[in-house]
């Protein structure tokens, strides 16, 4: 057994039940027969019974094998870049598959042929793939021109191209048999073929019988008893030195294809790499500014330029610098007098028609309309530098090269903003014409007239009373003199203004004023309710009638109870007359003595009734008349509460919601003509704007890209007056292309804040714009202000997208600067990109001070790392594979250990499991420290 690291041990052959009983032994040659007879001792019942002989299933038997066996093959199966020092494999499920049908056990070296092998073989002319008649498999026909001796391997050695691989917590011969016992996944086995392949060439693998009794079976030939009887009837399927001149045809049990890549694997290219300083010519380009196209002084250099960067800069390249030389001054008055024509007449008189100018980049989002010569704000410096005007145009030209695509997202984003806008509309002119109403009607009415008219709406209107804030008005008059009945729909019918009561006070020659209206009288003093034997004002009964003589008998509402109501006997004051007749009323005192009528008593009756109605507490003990209500007070409440402004904004807060990137539909001013207002909406893009950047052309990321040695590993950093120019410029053309859309706007949103990543979890590149207050350009307090990136020119990446690139902490051993290898310290890319065609970048969280390291913080290694997976097999690029032809051949174990190959205490050619385990290619890791990158500290 031969052990490899990661607790990967394997194993030369696994034998399981009753094959592992087969005591004849493989010689490795033809000398065997072609079944394993075994014979079973039975005891029954205690008694023993005659031996039973077993003849197990070997390679004449099969006719096929369960495609669900195979769990992996290498390469994949139209595969078109694989590795040509590589190995083709197939794995799989069962640990013993591969020896399952071989007749014989080990040898003393642990070597065992097995029934099955793996043969990869170059698609060319003479090579055909097909059905074999009446063959119950498919066939592999190899026939001239093509030679089956160059595409085949010696089958002398099959026993050295198959393996198990066992999976446990370590590398001991018992954890290897213990996870071959233990659950399914922790075993599987293994072909390999030892070809040699070539690089861009098309290759077929096929799964093979290894003896001919398996190719006579995979044909559908006969094969007779004494075939399999014989005594050297385990031949092999083929040999080199018998293939017949007509070619040779193998029944196929399971292939696929693949194309072979460029020469190289992971190692290789990544052995290529060199960490160098980034070329002088690189972050720079320049740019003539002497013919802008507007009027310069006449002594203004004729081609004047300047160095324009990008994304991304040399370690070692300082801040763009500011334009002040006397150049400047004079370039940049005349674009401050262009850029700043639409603004001055404006803030003169903002009805003036607007100027059609250059646009003033931020112009909405910083809320100013000028700029200045000299200013150090964002605005001034990114309109008046020809460099950052340039920056920002870059980002009006993506807009408007994908106008379509990103409109057609900012309406998919505001879905319902139509319909929320229109119903909008519809409350501000319903707050118009209410608030209108308001004014000329219901602000106008008296004390009273407030009250019947809002009456209805005591149930809603909340009381601002002491200690009853939560209550209602109709809680709140609960406790008051004034019975809700008062206000009733028929109380309020007959002494509206124009009403039946106030018309007979008139026809009498009454005036009906505020303070003789029941309701005020009632408020005023209980006891002022008057109470006579020929005089009743029952409002409150719903019973009205004329007022004929002042009383002569008049007592007050205190004195009133239950006695006086039934001892009323005899006193038929009050009679029942048709509508207009005169009433008589007969004096007190000419009553009878025990004149009584049936008016007199149903008026007892009806008044005891009403009394208990009105005042339960009145029956049987002594009124206290509760405390009057402040008219007036109530009158301004009930009106502030029906305040149209008031009542629409809160059904507007309550019928249409705003998502967060959508501004209020109510502005908050109190002062606001009309506070209802249509939705104004910003529509988020999460894109990273570096790819449209890159597409318009790869020398806006990072200019003197062609500069770039191939091969070669560079530090850089972000460059962020670059970017945030480009983000500027991204924003105010959408706003712009969202006005101009009819999209509901205020042209100040941020649409773009992601310049290098796109993901949710990522933070933004920039701070909202609106935010930015008068900081100077590249200025931003967010995240780290420049971070470091790694450039990497090669085509490692493009064969290896999985390829593993971060970086971990640099620590002190012995005096030597090394990796760490504690995963904590690990800091995996915040963002990555790629420049075609074979450029990628990766941006990570640190500062380039922190890369570099200072004093005694050592810094960081960059890590360039292989993807960790399943076992590979093959030769490294270096390795001499002997007498093995480079064209086609394959690698023969006689012929001993390939040259440049280490053998790691294994024995080479001694079994399956040591071979594998000396062709096991393991993942690569290579650490560049970041100080590499540069000529001298930065």
């Amino acid at each position: 057994m031969a052990t490899s690291p990661a607790h990967l041990s394997f194993v030369p052959w696994v034998r399981q039940g009753t094959a592992a009983a087969i005591a004849v032994q493989d010689t490795l040659g033809s000398d065997l027969r072609g079944e394993a007879t075994l014979t079973a001792n039975l005891t029954v019942n205690g008694s023993t019974v005659p031996p039973v002989p077993l003849r197990l299933r070997g390679p004449a038997d099969v006719v096929g094998i369960d495609p669900r066996q195979i769990v992996r093959m290498d390469p994949p199966p139209g595969s078109a870049d694989f590795e040509p020092n590589y190995f083709a494999a197939i794995e799989f499920d069962r640990a013993d598959f591969p020896w399952l049908f071989t007749p014989a056990r080990a040898d003393p070296q642990g070597r065992l042929r097995p029934w099955l092998c793996l043969v990869v073989v170059r698609a060319q002319p003479g090579v055909q793939v097909g059905r074999g008649g009446d063959a119950p498999l498919p066939v592999l026909e190899i026939a001239a021109p093509a030679r089956a001796g160059d595409e085949l391997p010696d089958l002398a050695d099959c026993w050295a191209w198959a393996h198990a691989q066992a999976s446990s917590g370590g590398d001991s011969a018992a954890d290897a048999r213990a996870a071959l016992q233990g659950r399914p996944e922790q075993s599987l086995s293994r072909l390999l073929c030892p070809r040699l392949l070539t690089a861009d060439t098309d290759y077929i693998a096929c799964v093979v019988p290894t003896f001919a009794l398996g190719v006579k079976a995979g044909l559908g030939l006969e094969i007779k008893d004494s075939d399999l009887a014989d005594a050297s009837a385990l031949k092999p399927a083929w040999t080199l030195a018998s293939i017949p001149s007509t070619g040779l045809r193998l029944p196929l049990y399971h292939h696929w294809r693949f194309r072979t890549g460029v020469g190289g694997d992971f190692e290789s290219l990544v052995r290529l790499l060199r960490a160098l300083p980034a070329p002088p010519e690189l972050g720079t380009r320049p740019i003539d500014v002497g013919t802008p196209g507007f009027r310069l002084p006449a002594d203004f250099p004729a081609h004047a330029a300047l160095l324009l960067e990008g994304a991304l800069r040399p370690l070692e390249a300082a801040p763009t610098a500011a334009w002040n030389n006397p150049d400047a001054v004079a370039f940049q008055t005349a674009l401050a007098a262009i850029v700043n024509a639409p603004g001055l007449p404006q803030a003169i008189d903002p009805d003036d028609d607007p100027l059609l100018a250059p646009p003033l980049y931020g112009r909405w989002h910083a809320a100013r309309a000028t700029v200045a010569h000299g200013a150090t704000p964002w605005l001034d410096a990114l309109n008046l530098d020809p460099r950052h005007r340039a920056s920002a145009a870059f980002g009006t030209r993506v807009v408007q090269e994908h106008q379509e695509a990103l409109m057609a997202a900012a309406w998919e984003q505001a879905e319902a903003l139509q319909r929320a806008n229109q119903r909008l509309r519809q409350l501000q002119l319903s707050l118009v014409v209410v608030t209108s109403l308001h004014a000329r009607h219901v602000a106008r009415l008296d004390q009273d007239a407030v009250l019947r008219l809002c009456a209805p709406a005591f149930g809603r209107l909340r009381s601002n009373a002491a200690g009853a804030v939560s209550k209602t008005l109709v809680d709140r008059l609960q406790g008051s003199p004034l019975p809700l009945k008062a206000m009733s729909v028929a109380m309020r019918r007959i002494g509206r203004e124009r009403g039946p009561l106030t018309r007979r006070v008139v026809a009498q020659g009454g005036v009906r004023d505020a303070l003789s209206l029941w309701m005020a009288k009632l408020n005023a003093d209980p006891s002022a309710t008057f109470v006579a034997s020929r005089w009743w004002d029952v409002a409150s009964f719903g019973i009205v009638r004329e007022r004929t003589a002042q009383p002569t008998s008049l007592r007050r509402f205190s004195e009133v109870g239950p006695e006086i109501m039934t001892n009323v006997y005899g006193r038929p004051v009050f009679k029942i007359v048709a509508e207009g007749a005169p009433v008589t009323v007969q004096g007190l005192n000419n009553l009878p003595p025990g004149a009584d009528s049936p008016t007199a008593r149903a008026f007892r009756v009806a008044a005891r009734e009403h009394l208990s109605r009105i005042q339960p507490g009145r029956i049987g003990m002594l009124f206290a008349p509760p405390p009057s209500l402040d008219f007036a007070a109530l009158r301004t409440h009930v009106q502030q509460q029906l305040e149209p402004k008031r009542n629409l904004v809160a059904l507007t807060l309550a019928s249409v919601a705003s998502a967060g990137h959508a501004t209020p539909a109510v502005n908050p001013a109190p002062a606001a003509p009309v506070p209802i207002e249509t939705i104004m909406a910003a529509p988020t893009f999460r894109r990273a704007m570096y790819e449209p950047l890159r597409d318009l052309s790869p020398e806006l990321l990072l200019p003197g890209l062609d500069a770039v040695a191939q091969n070669s590993v560079l530090g850089l950093r972000t460059n962020r007056s670059f970017i945030e120019a480009y983000m500027v410029g991204l924003n105010t053309e959408m706003a712009r292309e969202l006005l101009w859309r009819g999209y509901p706007t205020d042209q100040r949103g941020t649409y773009f804040d992601r310049f290098w990543d796109a993901a949710s979890d990522a933070p933004a590149d920039i701070l909202p714009l609106h935010q930015w207050a008068d900081r100077a350009l590249g200025t931003a307090a967010i995240a780290t202000q420049e971070r470091f990136v790694l450039l990497l020119r090669s085509d490692l990446l493009r064969r290896y997208p999985s390829a593993l690139i971060y970086a971990t902490r640099a620590i002190r051993v012995n005096g030597v600067r090394l990796p760490s290898t504690d995963e904590t310290q690990e800091v995996h890319p915040m963002f990555r990109g790629a420049l075609p065609p074979d450029v990628n970048f990766f941006g990570f969280d640190i500062s380039v001070k922190r890369m570099l390291g200072t004093g005694t913080d050592d810094g960081y290694f960059i890590v360039i790392q292989e993807q960790p997976g399943e076992p590979r097999f093959g030769l490294d690029i270096a390795a001499d594979a002997g007498t093995a032809a480079a064209s086609g051949g394959h690698l023969r174990v006689n012929a001993g250990l390939p040259a440049g190959v280490e053998s790691n205490g294994l024995q080479w050619g001694r079994n399956g499991a040591h071979i594998a385990g000396i062709l096991r290619q393991q993942p690569v890791r290579v650490a560049i420290h970041a100080s590499q990158f540069i000529l001298a500290d930065v």
